[in-house]
């Protein structure tokens, strides 16, 4: 009944209630019959299932609690309590059953009570359960059934012990009181029992109306109102797989709480972590060198041989003729390697830990530090675009050095320029009026000492003109045709060859034709035809020339430039 990702088991159970719903749809035969009885023996059995897992759970908690009492104590008290609470209802509904046979039996006493106790028993196992459906003679009985449950007038069901209404309130209990588990641990940590699981209590313990016959019903009269013997028994016995299936899932969980903030070791592994590998000559490396999977209280001895490893020897010197490690307050072992001196180029070290294993004895746990490099100190600065900067615009520059992070460094422009760091660590460059540029980069090293590198030296540069064009046509081009000329809409700019993203504004330019041995003239002050321009062109004739003359454009540094006349004849 459980919405949502079914485990193979809860499918199990599903399939069961699914053919068991199909049987009640069927004319009541004796083949139907004992059909029923082999779904309440299918289901038995599945409650045998989940009845060892729950016992299975709920011993490895009580191992948990027997080696660690303070720890488990409230998770163990609170399973204590959803077993009691289950068991109780898993005993009430078998009760139930049994008086139900009993009562569709006519089974009473000479005091006029229900016989319902010749219908309980135990298993192979010891357990209470209730007599096995196919040693009922009348399986097809249903009036004296709804009568007991207190359904004899289903619009007004009798409230009491050992009705409908009753088991209802049961379950509904039990599942209240499920939804609102939570567990307080010895730190005072309070875990919330999850939402999936109170999803998966809500579900089952949902007890909708249902349609029979076009009609709808509630759910009491839907299970019981004469519904065969044969044919409440698996749904009564499903109630109390729902009730073990819920019990399972809250004692995992319980379970899995215990450990849910605790650290678990299963493997020592020898872990050292340098600082960089990366490293300046006259600078040191540092590595923070541990046993895995430690523990904090019992902190390992570390050693580390004083010669470079080669790569080839592994035999490892005794501990007395290394060098001792000292250990932090952290429990981590400070390696730190000075590089003054040393040849360029890549190193690595090895060394030993002993450590007290679980049974006291000292273990020893061999370990080869990463390769590092050492390198001589280098600043590398790419311009993304050009190695020269220009005016006006926003020249983006990449700063770094090897093995320094990116905010451990000073960088400076001179000449009077500016240079500003971006959020993703990127630096643009504003040039002023000077035409040279010297960065300079100081580093933070790890141990809080600076190191100047060596300036890089740029030129500054204005943009280049831009290429003026007219109707496509640019000044390398000589003629153009007269269609072209009359669909033209103005005068353009722009940068050819270029890597900047410039835009540049045709602020003014005039335009024009000679013809007939006279020179016509018109001007516009922007880039766009006048209405005398159009007018003078769409006179002019096969052989005319036409000047685009005067351009001038404003570039994004704030100055004006007279770009080159264009001169087009007309064909």
């Amino acid at each position: 009944m459980a919405g949502g990702k079914e485990t193979p088991r809860q499918k199990m159970i599903g399939m069961m209630y699914l053919v068991l719903t199909a049987l009640l749809a069927l004319n009541i035969s004796k083949e139907v019959l004992n059909g029923f009885v082999k779904v309440e023996t299918s289901l038995r059995n599945t409650q045998g299932t989940l009845d060892s897992k729950v016992n299975e759970t709920s011993s490895a908690l009580q191992a948990k609690y027997l080696q660690n009492r303070e720890k488990v104590q409230p998770f163990f008290d609170r399973a204590e309590i959803v077993n009691q609470r289950s068991e109780a209802l898993i005993g009430y509904i078998n009760e139930h059953k049994a008086r139900i046979m009993a009562a569709s039996a006519g089974d009473y006493n000479e005091a006029g009570d229900l016989n319902y106790g010749a219908y309980i028993g135990q298993d192979e196992n010891g357990m209470d359960t209730v007599l096995n459906l196919m040693h009922v003679p009348i399986k097809d009985e249903y009036q004296n059934l709804t009568t007991f449950v207190g359904l004899a007038e289903p619009s007004q069901p009798l409230e009491g012990e050992w009705t409908a209404v009753d088991l209802k309130a049961k379950m509904g209990s039990y599942a209240e009181y499920l939804s609102n588990l939570s567990v307080t641990d010895n730190l005072g940590q309070r875990r919330e029992l999850p939402e999936s699981i109170k999803k998966q209590i809500e579900e089952t313990f949902a007890f909708p109306s249902e349609m029979v016959e076009d009609r709808e019903v509630s759910w009491e009269q839907a299970t019981f109102y004469h519904v065969p013997l044969a044919a409440v028994m698996p749904l009564m016995t499903k109630m109390t797989l729902d009730v073990q299936d819920i019990q399972e899932d809250i004692l995992s969980w319980l379970l899995g709480s215990v450990d849910a903030k605790s650290y678990k070791f299963t493997n020592l592994l020898p872990l050292v972590v340098p600082e960089s590998n990366y490293i300046l000559r006259g600078d040191s490396f540092r590595a923070n060198v541990l046993l895995a999977a430690f523990d904090g209280t019992n902190p390992p001895d570390i050693f580390v041989d004083g010669q470079k490893w080669n790569g080839r020897d592994s035999s490892m010197l005794e501990y007395e003729d290394m060098e001792t490690l000292p250990i932090g307050l952290d429990g981590l072992g400070k390696l730190r390697v000075s590089t003054r001196g040393m040849s360029l180029g890549d190193v690595n070290y090895k060394g030993l830990i002993r450590f007290q294993g679980p049974d006291g004895n000292i273990e020893p746990y061999p370990f080869y530090t990463p390769s590092f490099t050492v390198a001589e100190p280098a600043l590398v600065v790419s311009p993304t675009k050009m190695n020269v900067f220009y005016r006006g615009l926003p020249n983006p520059v990449e700063i770094s050095v090897p093995g320094v992070p990116g905010d451990r460094l000073d960088v400076r422009i001179t000449g009077g320029h500016k240079i500003k760091k971006q959020p993703d660590g990127s630096y643009v460059v504003e040039p002023g009026k000077t035409k040279e540029a010297k960065i300079t980069v100081s580093a933070t090293m790890p141990d809080g000492s600076k190191k100047s590198l060596p300036q890089r030296d740029f030129r500054v540069k204005r943009i280049p003109d831009p290429v003026p064009s007219f109707a496509g046509k640019e000044p390398s081009d000589r003629t153009i045709s007269k269609n072209t000329l009359l669909g033209a809409p103005g005068v353009a700019a722009k940068m050819v060859n270029f890597d900047f993203d410039v835009k540049v504004v045709v602020k003014s330019f005039s335009i024009s034709v000679s013809r007939d041995g006279t020179l016509v003239e018109r001007k516009s002050n922007s880039n766009r035809l006048t209405d005398n321009m159009k007018e003078l062109l769409n006179r002019v004739t096969r052989g005319n020339v036409i000047y685009i003359e005067d351009i001038v454009v404003k570039m994004p540094d704030g100055t004006e430039r007279q770009l080159a006349t264009m001169k087009l004849k007309v064909s």
